[in-house]
């Protein structure tokens, strides 16, 4: 399985079977998000149950849109994968408001094939404008 493969499937699990999801991540797994101040789930969080600490303040306040999968970029380079996408429709829950937002995403993966780390740089003005009153 190519690393785009890999973590198509990862972004499709988590959806769909999120527990099933941790299996695809390493147990020491560092994943960045770093976003303004007032969006409550930015920042770094290390291991899987930091991991899911990330994704239940998420869902507390942010529903996540469609991923545009074919106009996507990729670049790999052994282990890691750079990604540019596309979110379509993001939807912040506190304020009602939706948005999309462009992204890359910088992510490696361990020789077991799990994901050891994943950086995102998301359009912070993007989120951070829907995440305002």
């Amino acid at each position: 399985m190519s690393l785009i493969e890999k973590l198509q499937n990862y972004a499709t699990m988590i959806k769909s079977d999120f527990e099933a999801s941790l299996d695809l991540l390493a147990d020491d797994i560092v994943w960045i998000n770093l976003l303004p101040e007032h969006v409550p789930f930015g920042g770094t969080y290390q291991g899987k149950q930091e991991v899911v600490r990330y994704f239940t303040l998420m869902a507390e306040s942010f529903v996540i849109g469609d991923y545009l999968w074919d106009g996507f970029d990729y670049i790999e380079s052994g282990n890691t994968l750079v990604m540019v996408g596309f979110e379509k429709d993001g939807k912040v829950i506190p304020t009602g408001k939706t948005f999309d937002l462009h992204f890359v995403w910088v992510v490696r993966f361990d020789d077991d094939g799990k994901i050891c780390y994943l950086r995102e740089h998301n359009d912070t003005a993007a989120i951070g404008d829907a995440f305002k009153p």
